[in-house]
Parts: structure tokens; sequence; C-alpha cells
């Protein structure tokens, strides 16, 4: 994983670093081991730029598949309930 990502993912998780002061953040981004044009670009915000520097996607999609209703009732765990309900003698 590359230096800048490890770094990002770093301040998303550490809510102390999410508040650092401007200086702070621009120390911790100059001591980072990247070349300049992704330091200049972690200090401007850019995000676009920094996208492009490691090769990052302009756009991400997540689709959510929803199954049909045959499907539905052909799902694995409501099998289980039905076969564990064996019916009583009278």
């Amino acid at each position: 994983m590359s230096n800048v990502i490890q770094f990002l993912e770093s301040m998303g998780a550490n809510a102390a670093m999410a508040r650092m002061s401007i200086s702070d953040y621009e120390a911790a981004v100059a001591a980072l081991n990247v070349d300049e044009n992704q330091r200049d670009s972690l200090c401007r915000g850019d995000v676009s730029m920094l996208g492009g520097q490691l090769n990052g996607r302009d756009t991400l999609l997540c689709l959510v598949f929803s199954p049909s209703e045959e499907e539905e009732r052909k799902a694995p765990d409501q099998e289980e309930e039905s076969s564990e309900e064996e019916p009583k003698p009278e």
C-alpha cells in the first residue's frame, strides 16, 4: 500500500489526526516518504490530482441485486426452517 493511502487511512481511523491544525497537518505531510507532486496534492487538498497520481478511479459504483420473488422463496435459510418443522402425529 502506498504511503499516501496509509496516511489517509490513518487520518480516517484516528479522530485526533482528523482534527490536526493546518501546521501540524503540513508537518505530517512533509514527513511522508512520497514524491513532491503527491505531497503538494495533499497540502492543497486536491483530490482529483492526487487520484490521478495514484491511478485512482474517477467513479466507483455499488450495485445491489434484489432477487425475484421465486428466488426469495428458494432461499437456503428458509429451506432449513421448513425442514426443521416436522408434522406432529395426531
